[in-house]
C-alpha cells in the first residue's frame, strides 16, 4: 500500500500536469486567438484593397472623362477622346430653326487642341469671316488651291473637313485653282480675289509668291477673299483654325439657347 508521501508525490505531479496542460491551451487558445485576429485584419485590408481597386477602375474613367479631359474653350465645350493613336476634339452645337426652335444638335471633330490653335493669327476684320450673301442666301464659296504648293499627307483630309463643314453651314461649296494657266491647261475652274465677284473665296497656299513670311496664318486678302496660308505642312491646323473662327462666332449667337 502507498504511503501518505507517495500519494502527496502523485497529487503533486498530477497537479503540475494539469497546470502545464492548462499553460498549454491557455497558449494555444492566445495562439489561435492572434491568428483570428491577424485572419480578420487580413481579410478587412483584402476587402478594402478590393473596395479601392473598384472604386478606382470606375472613378479613374469618369474623372478622366468628366473633368481631365473635359475643357471650356471660348464659350463652347469640348471633349477629348482617343481612338487607337488618333485623338479628337469633339464640340456639339444646337441646330435652330427660323423660329428659334431647337431641332438637334451638330457635332465636329477637330484633330488638333482648340486652345493651341490660338496661336495662328487670324488677320481679319475684327477676327472674323464674312460670307457673301444676296438677300436670304449666301453666294457659292470656292476652295481655291494653289496647284504649285508643297504637299502634303492632311491635304486630303483638311480640304475634305473644311468643305464638308462648309457644306454643313448652308454653303454652296466648289473647287477652283489661283493660276489662271494651270486651269486652262486642266480645264479647272479659276478663282482668285479680282475675279470673284460676289463669291467668296479661301485661297489655300504654303508658298509666299505674292505674300510675304512663311508664318501659318489666316488673312483677308480683299472682301471675301481669305487666304489659309500654312508652314511646314500644317494645313490641317490651319484650316482648323479657320473653322473654329466661325465656330465662336456660332458659341456667342446661341449660347443661350
Amino acid at each position: 500500500m502507498m504511503d501518505n508521501e507517495d500519494k502527496k508525490v502523485e497529487v503533486d505531479d498530477s497537479a503540475e500536469r494539469l497546470v502545464e496542460d492548462i499553460d498549454k491551451n491557455s497558449e494555444e487558445i492566445e495562439k489561435n486567438e492572434g491568428l483570428k485576429k491577424k485572419q480578420s485584419k487580413q481579410l478587412i485590408w483584402a476587402i478594402f484593397l478590393m473596395v479601392s481597386i473598384i472604386l478606382i477602375i470606375v472613378a479613374v474613367p469618369f474623372i478622366k472623362t468628366n473633368f481631365m479631359d473635359k475643357f471650356e474653350y471660348h464659350g463652347m465645350s469640348f471633349q477629348k477622346t482617343k481612338l487607337g493613336d488618333l485623338v479628337f476634339y469633339s464640340v456639339r452645337f444646337p441646330v435652330v430653326s427660323g423660329t428659334g426652335q431647337v431641332i438637334g444638335d451638330y457635332s465636329i471633330n477637330f484633330r488638333n487642341d482648340p486652345r493651341k490653335l490660338d496661336k495662328i493669327p487670324v488677320n481679319t476684320e475684327e477676327g472674323k469671316i464674312q460670307f457673301s450673301s444676296a438677300g436670304s442666301s449666301y453666294n457659292p464659296v470656292y476652295i481655291t488651291i494653289n496647284p504649285f504648293m508643297e504637299s502634303c499627307g492632311d491635304t486630303v483630309i483638311a480640304m475634305a473637313t473644311l468643305a464638308g463643314f462648309l457644306r454643313d453651314s448652308g454653303l454652296e461649296v466648289s473647287s477652283a485653282v489661283t493660276d489662271k494657266a494651270y486651269s486652262r491647261d486642266n480645264n479647272l475652274t479659276h478663282r482668285w480675289c479680282d475675279t470673284a465677284g460676289f463669291d467668296t473665296v479661301i485661297v489655300i497656299n504654303n508658298n509666299d509668291w505674292y505674300s510675304e513670311g512663311n508664318a501659318t496664318e489666316i488673312n483677308e486678302l480683299d472682301k471675301n477673299c481669305y487666304e489659309i496660308k500654312f508652314n511646314n505642312c500644317e494645313i490641317m491646323p490651319a484650316t482648323e483654325r479657320f473653322i473654329l473662327v466661325q465656330l465662336e462666332e456660332y458659341a456667342s449667337r446661341f449660347q443661350d439657347v
